[in-house]
């Protein structure tokens, strides 16, 4: 079932009469008081000031992916319609402190998607960090239904070469779970290379589920290298990640982007962050092995000359 406001007059109708409030009254407060709140957000993000975190603790999972709905119509305004989803918190081993215990799923916004090679500046980001993914695109709606691992890729046409850069700016000590979900994870530019086309065969399942990964900087020299098996198995997050959209009344579609979270390689692009030592390279190359007969590859290439 769609997780929407009707369902938010019931509840607030409910604290109302516990409180002596007419439910128009509460609801009208409320929902209008959490609406201005994120449109506050939308604005300072897309503004590059700090949001302020969301402080509805009790808030449940659902309705705060109902606002994330609405903080993407307001990022809308200058990045676009909704042209995939992106999850994470799938991997082994620790993840965010701030994502649900079960992952986390967000909006990709149409002009957030940049192509291989593109260049960014260090100052469009206050917190960013260069992040290497994962990503499928969806060939039709026979996914919805999939229950394996075949049918769910008979319903994928290709995979995507797949890199972000999150932005993830709170005011300190204000970030919360509700609020990395209502804020749409942070998430400011990601990176497309060339897709290559899949079959539903037993052969590109065992590609999927055992294909290795590096990044590069743009001297050629390696900077970290990993394998896909033991972090998590891709196919069982698109299917997490579509039983989730379609909890809350979402169905796939033919040409959505399907982003599958961190594969565990993460570079802070600026000095001083939580993260580390600041990325010192110009470009950040992630290159896939074992999908296809040469390195499926997409790069970020990193502008400094206003620093």
């Amino acid at each position: 079932m769609r997780y929407n406001s009707k369902y938010l007059i019931i509840i607030l109708t409910v604290l109302a009469l516990v409180k002596g409030v007419t439910a128009a009254e509460k609801y009208t407060y409320t929902e209008t008081k959490i609406d201005d709140e994120i449109r506050i957000m939308a604005d300072d993000f897309l503004n590059l000031r700090p949001m302020l975190g969301f402080d509805y603790l009790k808030m449940t999972l659902p309705e705060a992916y109902y606002w994330q709905g609405k903080m993407a119509e307001y990022l809308g305004k200058k990045y676009g319609k909704t042209v995939g989803y992106k999850t994470g918190g799938h991997n082994i081993g620790p993840t965010f402190a701030t994502f649900p215990k079960d992952g986390i799923r967000g909006l990709v916004l149409e002009k957030m998607l940049l192509p291989t090679d593109s260049y960014i500046r260090v100052d469009s980001t206050m917190r960013g960090f260069l992040e290497a993914d994962f990503a499928f695109r969806v060939k039709d709606d026979s996914i919805n239904k999939a229950e394996n691992e075949m049918e769910l890729l008979a319903g994928l046409d290709a995979i995507i070469p797949f890199a972000e850069i999150p932005d993830p700016y709170y005011e300190e000590g204000t970030r919360t779970i509700n609020g990395t979900v209502v804020s749409n994870m942070g998430s400011r530019f990601s990176f497309l290379g060339a897709p290559v086309l899949i079959k539903p065969t037993e052969s590109w399942i065992n590609k999927i589920n055992n294909f290795t990964f590096a990044v590069h900087n743009e001297e050629g020299a390696l900077i970290e290298n990993g394998g896909i098996k033991g972090w998590y198995k891709p196919l069982e997050v698109v299917k997490w990640l579509r039983d989730h959209l379609i909890f809350s009344g979402i169905n796939l579609k033919a040409g959505d982007i399907l982003s599958l979270g961190n594969i565990g390689i993460i570079r802070q692009l600026h000095q001083n962050s939580p993260r580390g030592p600041a990325y010192s390279g110009n470009s950040f190359t992630l290159s896939y092995y074992g999908l296809s007969d040469e390195p499926m590859a997409v790069t970020i290439n990193i502008d400094r000359s206003k620093l």
